[in-house]
């Protein structure tokens, strides 16, 4: 430690030396043997390596008889990037993976493994996931709305129990919404509030290729409808229904009339689509429109706070997430309260169902996501209070893949 800071000083010395020169030619006398006896070491060499950070060619995420190769970045007193020129030596934790010496891992069993490089007594780690791409699988992705709808913004995934979680992606992010898979594109759509625009990710990666639509006014929730085509919700602007083709063409917006604050739909077994308003969190209401778009009017006029998602249940009933109110409460094909699914949740909102009938809530004074049965029951906390760093959830999708 104390050679390393004698040759970053002299290193200093001889830079402001050099610097001097042209200018206080009187300097060098008093200098110039302090900088003999120091030398001229740059001290950004490998003596100085303090740090190192492991990097993966194909994310954190391998098939099963898959290789990915990592490799080492070393970083000096200073965090600047320098050269590593000692040897790395590689390990794993259990044999859910192998990695030879060169940072080459496969995958050998389905699970999770960490892999450990270690050089000049300096070590850094990396958890992979090893996979089996040719078996189905549950997969949940939850939308953080970040810290007081602030950055840090990120999309997580978690495995079918609502454990391991892992960052999804974190790029082009703008208080993320919803989250939309189109399979066999191969892509997942995901809006994004603040920006206006609708990313498209790598469905596998996360990786971001491109902007799937831009110029909207605060995209919310997204829904591909009866006629195959994605619905978009505004937050603000004119609150219209947006329409795209699955590929990102616009076509005609759905509604003429808007929903201020618009933040859930879904449709009735007639085709009449319905769109929550969360009316600034104070008296909100679930408008109808029907097939073609035509305003029918307030559904739901009273009851509500400022709900978030709404979707009918098998019998018609429709069930809406009440953000303000810390319930979800049910509805009859008239819109009139039937009661409390439940209570005591905080700010909830983002559902989705598992292959089980149970279904997911996204419950955002708590940064959990929780359980209930098919009835409403509350099971559990699925998804852990700050798990992988979850802050607000937002949309909660579960991926089934065959």
């Amino acid at each position: 430690m104390a050679q390393n800071f004698l040759k970053t000083t002299c290193y200093g010395l001889e830079k402001t030396f050099q610097e001097l020169v042209p200018y206080f030619f009187i300097l060098t006398i008093g200098l110039a043997p302090l900088l003999m006896s120091c030398g001229s070491d740059d001290p950004s060499g490998d003596t100085s390596l303090t740090r190192i950070e492991i990097a993966s060619s194909n994310g954190d995420l391998i098939d099963l008889n898959q290789t990915t190769t990592l490799t080492v970045n070393g970083f000096d007193q200073s965090n600047q990037a320098i050269n590593i020129n000692s040897t790395l030596e590689w390990s794993a934790n259990n044999t859910n993976v192998t990695v030879d010496q060169n940072g080459v891992v496969t995958g050998q069993s389905v699970g999770m493994s960490t892999i450990t490089a270690t050089t000049q007594g300096i070590s850094a780690t990396f958890d992979i996931e090893v996979w089996d791409s040719s078996q189905p699988r549950t997969e949940i992705y939850v939308s953080d709305a970040g810290i007081n709808s602030g950055p840090p913004y990120q999309i997580l995934r978690f495995n079918e129990n609502g454990q391991n979680p892992r960052v999804f992606t974190n790029e082009q992010l703008s208080w993320p919404q919803d989250i939309i898979f189109l399979e066999e594109q191969g892509v997942v759509l995901i809006s994004n509030l603040n920006s206006g625009r609708i990313n498209r990710h790598n469905v596998n990666t996360g990786e971001f290729i491109d902007f799937f639509a831009s110029g909207i006014s605060g995209p919310t929730r997204m829904k591909i409808g009866p006629d195959n085509l994605l619905y978009v919700l505004q937050w603000r602007g004119n609150g219209r229904v947006l329409r795209y083709e699955l590929d990102g063409t616009k076509v005609a917006d759905f509604s003429t009339d808007g929903v201020n604050q618009s933040i859930g739909l879904d449709w009735d077994t007639d085709g009449n689509l319905y769109v929550s308003s969360f009316n600034n969190g104070a008296a909100g209401f679930v408008r109808k429109f029907d097939p073609d778009g035509n305003d029918m009017g307030n559904f739901i006029a009273a009851g509500l706070q400022g709900p978030t998602d709404i979707w009918f249940s098998e019998n018609g009933d429709l069930w809406v997430n009440d953000w303000s109110g810390g319930a979800i409460r049910r509805f009859n094909t008239s819109g009139g309260l039937i009661g409390n699914v439940a209570t005591g949740l905080s700010n909830p909102e983002g559902i989705d169902f598992l292959p089980n009938g149970n279904f997911l809530i996204g419950n955002g004074g708590t940064s959990s996501v929780r359980m209930y049965s098919s009835t409403g029951s509350f099971i559990g906390d699925f998804i852990q209070a700050r798990s992988g760093n979850l802050s607000t959830p937002n949309a909660v999708r579960v991926r089934t893949i065959n």
